[in-house]
């Protein structure tokens, strides 16, 4: 029997078991143990799984991998890169200022501030690469979301035309008028696997609230509802700023149900993502 130890995080409730593969040899099957490991009734829990391994490009400082409560393994993930940035910097494994490699990109991290007592906390900045271009007839930031036609769901208030955005995995963001009109758990879901998305997408209602202020209900493409989701604040960001629901020179508030989290849009593209990373806690499982 293999025991194997884990650290429990969440950026503002969008919680992950993390394993540190740098004092342990990583789990063969990390999609299965994704599985076993999230139940939130007879195991850890929490919306998945992320192995945090040594890099294998010299420009980075580790390499993560993150699976989903389902086991698909995610192409991006906010809160779980500020969650391990902050875990690297304690660890003694990364300075301050570092860089995580996820999914053949290098994601840059900054810890803006970090306590350990009476556990580990802070604050961190992640720089993910440029969102994807999906619209490329119009310029920045018009040409990072694509307006799409779900004729058959009926959302209630919509504000536009549900908006596709690319932070790095795929969202769909939908701008409601009131968030406690829409019947989250029957579209959640139906929208993540329409047929529309042949790999399935994330899903966010977001209702303006403020300038450049969102309240924000998210479904996470494996996981389903989740407490916050990072790259979701992205794609809410990008999406608002490419209608005009948001000043691009201004950062955008998203106050999901986990918590706040920033975005810092730019002209071009390049955006930052600044919220909390705690630790819950540490234990170790028999496999």
């Amino acid at each position: 029997m293999t025991v194997l130890s884990y650290i429990r995080m969440h950026g503002c409730g969008n919680d992950y078991v993390f394993i540190d593969a740098f004092s342990q040899t990583p789990p063969p099957h990390p999609e299965l143990l994704a599985r076993r490991l999230s139940d939130r009734h007879r195991s850890v829990g929490g919306d998945g799984l992320v192995p945090m391994l040594p890099p294998t490009r010299p420009d980075c400082h580790a390499r993560m991998r993150m699976f989903n409560a389902d086991g698909s393994e995610a192409s991006l993930c906010g809160n779980a890169l500020r969650c391990m940035a902050l875990w690297l910097q304690h660890a003694g494994h990364a300075p301050p200022r570092l860089t995580i490699e996820m999914h053949g990109r290098s994601v840059a991290a900054e810890v803006l501030t970090s306590e350990s007592t009476p556990h580990l906390r802070g604050i961190v900045r992640i720089t993910p690469a440029p969102p994807q271009s999906l619209n490329p007839h119009h310029p920045p930031p018009a040409c990072f979301s694509r307006a799409v036609e779900l004729a058959d769901v009926h959302v209630p208030g919509l504000l536009h035309r549900p908006l596709q955005a690319d932070p790095g995995n795929p969202h769909l963001v939908l701008f409601v008028r009131r968030l406690s009109d829409v019947p989250f758990q029957h579209l959640g879901p139906a929208i993540e696997c329409h047929s529309a998305f042949p790999d399935r997408t994330n899903v966010e209602f977001a209702e303006p609230v403020q300038p450049n202020t969102f309240q924000v209900r998210v479904w996470e493409r494996g996981s389903g509802e989740t407490l916050a989701c990072g790259s979701g604040a992205c794609a809410v960001a990008i999406a608002a700023a490419s209608i005009g629901l948001a000043d691009p020179a201004h950062a955008v508030h998203v106050q999901m149900a986990g918590g706040p989290l920033l975005v810092r849009l730019s002209s071009d593209g390049p955006l930052q993502l600044e919220g909390p990373a705690e630790e819950c806690c540490q234990g170790e499982i028999s496999l």
